[in-house]
């Protein structure tokens, strides 16, 4: 990259920075090492353009400047500094300079500034151009959580289609039929499209089944259909399946082909449940947008309206935001991107390095061009380090992680000396013909010299390297270390006085091997003999032994060492003072220091545990554990016995929960000892039952046990409990159910006896206030159920009784610690190594125009699979060639992590080394081997020098091998005094049990909306097994149609198909405009005949409030005269519609059946419509409500209820009692 002849050396005069401010009016590409001043050269460019525009006073300048960056943090904090960069030229003006107004008014305009994410700016053109775009301008964005559900149902809906459309054609059937069922509700244009990918799957049914043979399990089949659906939508869209593969492997290339076109169908399910009720997701927005944008209208207007494009964080782009950018971007106005492609680590959530590289290409290209209003410059000063870990950083760089060993290895290996010249002579050879124009005949010499070391699978990581290199020689050069793009020089030179506790250096390595560490002990008698405990040691506290301790927790104990020996240390440091760096010496503290990991799954408990041992405090930002702790599993468990007790494996998951503890006894000799025996005298009773030819379930026999008095106090409460609550879901909201239980049970007075249980009871706490979030996603228990199998793919922060203000020291994973900075780093889990995912992605064509769709290893598999005599070893790799070489871009993901992770810290550094031995994958230590700069690190290579490296006067660890674990346990009342007792006995529930009841519930109505009032479990009563078992669908039987039917049944629910009327209430519920209605008519989502109920019109135009499933209750008393006591019921309904109009309320309900034949039907309808409008009428006057048939246009009149009918609704209850005993 070229650099404008700046030199950035201590001696330069003009730096980038000042560059860009001087001379805004060019296109920049700016590439930007960590600590290197991005956000300062973005805010000089910002100025820069502000101080161009002085000279004319066009303050409103500020409206054709879009700043795009990738957090919302980042939009924040580059605003802050172009606003206090105004402010000081504000300050510096008299009131009475020309000048001073132009600021003042540019100040003003700043607060409408476009400056923020990718995805508000894209929601900001949507809602500019909502008529054009087809969208309602208040159109929702759904979290994660619902996302996820919708494309469960959506890639379940698909797969099913696509068997039904094969079942069709191998009964004779015509297969049309079938997926008209899947159609109802859709617009013309998804309706048509589905149409033809059924057609398509339809010419070729085999590829179906070749598909799921391929793959074997149909789970893993759907896994990629959804990370499809939620990752590349547009990019499925866009794709093909390569004809190469589908001339010479027509097997594999047919089921790429079916997994296409089944995504794709998928996909068009989602975005109907989604786009078409004005609902995004993040990439939905960017889509949207990028289909508006071509329309050259519009278009042109914003190509016109912002004069200015700074796009920040440009290695964390992908394709599609790059086309966004692209179609904005003329000769006429000017684009700025900034970024690092070292620092390119979000490929997992569709960053895209290539993006990067690709445009680098493209503005050298410019400038080879003579377009001298492009420019490439780099920052290179870096302005957050130590100059010795700069140096650390440059070296390790350069010599190992980007540093293209793979490449090396193969030029130097022995046996491909061959290759190796011949590679030699295709340079001179390429030089000659490409003057020739000959490219293609010397890459495809090349490759053929590549092809004859295609033999190990050392080989098959180098011929991936070497098949990029050969296919994309520009593209490649990129992936590695430039030097005059990617050196870093020192801002400053360390003080001669500085100091460093100990003999430490700023980079450190701590070496860790357990096998050593075991070798010492042994050979330490007294050390063996103070290991030695009683098994039946009755001491307070349990005592961890140095021997017994995994890896991860050496790691763990290692880090946390070295941390207790430093803090309190004087240090120096070195902070920013009036532009220079000023030497500080002050005391180490917890807060300086900070652990990275790659990933937190399956570490951060066991940090958690050992940090809390040595009595340090550690926050972990955003953790993912929140739904795996047990505290919070133990309360899941709980839910899914009362969804359904007699499931021997839910009820014994329950059973071994602390809610059937004893609060008197220790709860862990109440396991090994109490629990035990009580489930062996319920397993003995289950035998019995079953012997008998009896079918009880485990909680069956156990309430048996409890009626006798057979089992202790505290179980028989549980089990009792259990049966209350079984009852008790079908009336409840989901929420209630799970707080009540709760409540009931003590669980919170039961937690105090586990260790850290402030912040157990912290985590649970928090699951019981965001469960009212719960009843949006699930009304009904048996789906909330359904919807916590998948809610702990979510992520979600634990409850935490510190804050990362705190002097704590701080653990998140190198993603989120991308744009941080700390001053005392750890680097760990540095051994760990991914398990090499079946990913799916789109490489290029042949031809460079388009892109095919290809699943990493599929090609392996296929082969496998479909025994082929067309496939040769060549032809082999020639499809390799062709669809794997883009791999490379995640192999090579791992280099780019390890360099945002070391370059975060400030003043030290500390790499942890567990000296494992991977047989598979590579893992990051192995880019950190300091070959060459051991000179200047420090190695630490047992706890005895920990202790001594900072003078520390820490207990010598290798003297005592025993650590106190906190879990002892106290007496209930001592732990309360210590706990917080708000945490315990706050109330969280309703003040009393009340019986819920609803018009469905009394009427028995099953229509499209009746899950919001009442639930029709699905579930069965029993296990159809007496154990769990999984079954493979790997191995297909010879007939296709049990391996589908096995395959399917290993997938789908056993819910039942989704309804028209639910569609269309869908549809319904988000429409807050005639507009809407009409827009969704004209897309033949709704039927066109509903125009026609014309009450709907002026509701919609003239109501000041509309409210959509608006919940209504309202309590009451009714007198039993059989227990002699008043009983509590709550009274509730979800009306579709309430509209508030001239201060009175009108009740719109919406049905899919014939207002005027199906009379027993309406009756029930009707006194549905009366009960809403009871309910209303405690909130004010209501008008009347109105039954409207969608697909008929019909709409029926009914006058409010008088007080008559509460006496109506009292009747019905006691009948419906009578029926069903509370």
């Amino acid at each position: 990259m070229e650099n404008s002849g700046l030199n950035l050396g201590a001696e330069q005069k003009v730096t980038v920075a000042e560059k860009v401010r001087k001379e805004p009016n060019k296109n920049y590409f700016i590439s930007a090492s960590a600590g290197t001043g991005k956000t300062y050269t973005l805010t000089n460019y910002y100025i820069g353009i502000l101080e161009q525009h002085e000279k004319t006073g066009e303050s409103d300048i500020v409206d054709r400047i879009v700043a795009v960056t990738f957090t919302n943090k980042a939009a924040n904090e580059m605003k802050d500094r172009i606003v206090k960069e105004i402010q000081k030229k504000l300050e510096s003006l008299s009131e009475n300079d020309r000048a001073y107004k132009y600021w003042k008014d540019v100040y003003k305009n700043m607060s409408r500034a476009i400056i923020s994410t990718i995805d508000s700016f894209c929601r900001r053109i949507l809602i500019e151009q909502n008529i054009e775009a087809g969208v309602d301008p208040n159109f929702k964005i759904i979290n994660e959580l619902k996302q996820k559900k919708l494309i469960d149902k959506a890639t379940q809906r698909a797969i099913q289609l696509a068997f039904d459309v094969y079942d069709a054609i191998e009964s004779g059937e015509n297969y049309t039929e079938k997926v008209t069922n899947y159609l109802y509700g859709l617009t013309t244009e998804r309706n048509k499209r589905i149409r033809e990918l059924s057609d398509e799957l339809a010419k070729s049914k085999e590829d179906i089944f070749r598909l799921f043979e391929v793959f074997g399990d149909i789970s893993d089949v759907a896994e990629k259909i959804k990370s499809v659906v939620t990752n590349w939508r547009l990019e499925l869209n866009e794709s093909k399946v390569s004809e190469r593969l589908l001339e010479v492997f027509e097997e594999a290339g047919g089921a790429l082909r079916a997994f296409r076109n089944i995504s794709l169908i998928a996909a068009e399910f989602y975005e109907s449940e989604t786009l078409d009720n004005f609902e995004y997701d993040f990439k939905g927005v960017l889509e949207k947008t990028l289909k508006v944008l071509e329309n050259s209208v519009i278009r042109e207007y914003y190509q016109k309206r912002f004069k200015y494009i700074i796009v920040d964080e440009f290695q964390d782009t992908n394709e599609l935001q790059k086309k966004i950018f692209d179609l904005i971007h003329t000769n006429d106005n000017y684009i700025f991107y900034v970024g690092d492609r070292k620092q390119s680590i979000y490929r997992f959530r569709g960053g895209d390095v290539s993006v990067f590289i690709k445009t680098m290409n493209e503005f050298e290209e410019k400038i080879k061009s003579g377009r001298t209003d492009y420019e490439m410059l780099s920052l290179n000063i870096n302005y957050r380090s130590h100059p010795e870990l700069i140096d650390y950083f440059n070296y390790i760089s350069e010599n190992t992680i980007f540093n293209n060993h793979v490449y090396e290895a193969l030029s130097e290996s022995p046996d491909t000396s061959k290759t190796t010249n011949n590679k030699s002579k295709s340079k001179k050879k390429d030089k000659n013909k490409s003057q020739a124009n000959g490219e293609d005949i010397v890459l495809n010499e090349a490759l053929q010299n590549v092809n004859d070391i295609l033999s190990t699978e050392r080989d098959e990581n180098i011929y991936i390297h070497e098949v990029f290199r050969l296919r994309y020689p520009e593209l490649y050069q990129k992936l590695w270390f430039i030097k005059k793009d990617d050196e870093s020089n020192a801002a400053f030179s360390p003080d001669s006085n500085e100091f460093l506790p100990g003999d430490l250096r700023r980079v450190n390595y701590i070496t860790i091997s357990k096998a050593s560490l075991l070798e010492n002990l042994q050979e330490n008698d007294e050390t063996a003999k103070e290991i030695g405990l009683d098994e039946d040691n009755q001491s307070p506290g349990k005592m961890k032994k140095l021997k017994d301790m995994d890896e991860r927790e050496l790691e763990a104990l290692h880090v946390a060492k070295v941390i207790k020996s430093l803090v309190g240390k004087e240090m120096t440091f070195y902070e920013k003072k009036d532009g220079k760096f000023v030497p500080i010496s002050r005391r180490i503290t917890f807060k300086d220091f900070s652990i990275l990991s790659y990933k937190l799954e399956g570490i951060e408990d066991v940090y958690r545990e050992v940090f809390a041992r040595e009595g340090i405090p550690l926050y972990i930002v955003k953790g993912r554990g929140f739904y795996r702790r047990p505290e919070i599993k133990a309360v899941i468990s709980a839910l899914y016995a009362i969804q359904n007790p007699n499931s021997n494996y839910y009820f014994t998951q329950f059973f071994f929960t602390p809610f059937t503890d004893n609060l008197e006894q220790n709860p862990e000799v109440g396991v090994r000892n109490g629990k035990v025996k009580i489930f062996h005298k319920i397993v003995m009773r289950y035998r019995e039952s079953k012997g008998q030819g009896l079918k009880k379930s485990l909680f069956q026999c156990a309430k048996e046990l409890a009626e006798e008095n057979e089992l202790p106090e505290n179980v028989t409460k549980m089990i009792k409990l259990i049966a209350k609550y079984d009852e008790l879901k079908y009336y409840l909201r989901p929420a209630e159910t799970l707080k009540l239980f709760v409540k009931e049970s003590g669980y919170l007075r039961k937690i105090p006896h586990y260790p850290n249980s402030s912040q157990r009871l912290r985590n649970v706490r928090k699951l019981l206030e965001q469960a009212t979030e719960f009843d949006d996603q699930a009304p009904t228990f048996f789906e909330l159920t359904r919807l916590l199998e998948r809610i702990s793919e979510v992520q979600e922060v634990e409850a935490s009784e510190i804050s990362e203000e705190e002097d704590v020291v701080r653990m998140m994973t190198i993603h989120a610690s991308k744009g941080l900075e700390f001053n005392i780093v750890f680097l760990v889990n540095n051994d760990g190594v991914d398990k090499a995912e079946e990913k799916t992605f789109f490489p290029e064509s042949e031809d460079g125009n388009g892109r095919y769709v290809y699943i990493s290893q599929f090609l392996d598999k296929a082969l496998k699979k479909f025994e082929t005599s067309k496939v040769t070893k060549e032809l082999e790799k020639e499809l390799k060639k062709l669809l794997e070489a883009e791999i490379i871009y995640d192999k090579t993901e791992i280099l780019r992590k390890v360099y945002v992770a070391i370059t975060r810290a400030k003043e030290m550094l500390f790499v942890v080394d567990l000296q494992r031995k991977n047989t598979k994958g590579i893992p990051a230590i192995k880019y950190l081997t300091p070959k060459g700069f051991e000179e200047r690190i420090k190695i630490i290579s047992s706890l005895d020098e920990i202790d001594k490296l900072a003078g520390s006067d820490v207990e010598s660890v290798s003297g005592k091998q025993e650590f106190a674990e906190e879990t002892s346990i106290q007496s209930l009342l001592d732990l309360e005094n210590v706990v917080d007792k708000g945490l315990i006995f706050s109330d969280f529930t309703p003040k009393a049990y009340k019986r819920y009841i609803s018009p469905t519930l009394l009427y028995g109505i099953k229509d499209e909306k009746s899950d919001l009032e009442s639930v029709d479990e699905s579930s069965e009563d029993f296990d159809s097994a007496e154990t769990i078992s999984i079954t493979s669908t790997s191995n297909f039987e010879a007939s296709k149609a049990k391996a589908r039917l096995k395959a399917l049944n290993s997938l789908l629910e056993k819910a039942t198909e989704i309804t028209r009327g639910k569609q269309i209430h869908s549809m319904l519920a988000s429409i807050t405009k005639y507009e809407q209605l009409k827009l969704l008519v004209e897309k033949n989502a709704l039927p066109e005949d509903i125009l026609n109920v014309r009450v709907l019109e002026s509701l919609f135009n003239e109501s000041e409030k509309i409210f959509s499933e608006w919940r209504l209750a309202k309590s009451i008393e009714i007198y039993d005269e059989k227990l002699k006591e008043r009983k509590n019921y709550i009274l509730f309904g979800v009306p579709d519609k309430v509209f508030l109009k001239d201060g009175e309320f009108y009740v719109v309900d919406f049905k899919s059946t014939d207002l005027y034949k199906e009379a027993e039907e309406i009756e029930r309808y009707m006194f549905q419509v009366k009960f809403y409008m009871m309910l209303l009428s405690d909130l004010g006057k209501v008008h009347c409500g109105y039954l409207v048939s969608v697909p008929r246009g019909q709409a029926l009149r009914i006058d409010p209820p008088g007080e008559e009918f509460l006496d109506e609704i009292i009747y019905k209850i006691k009948q419906f009692e009578e029926l069903m005993s509370i």
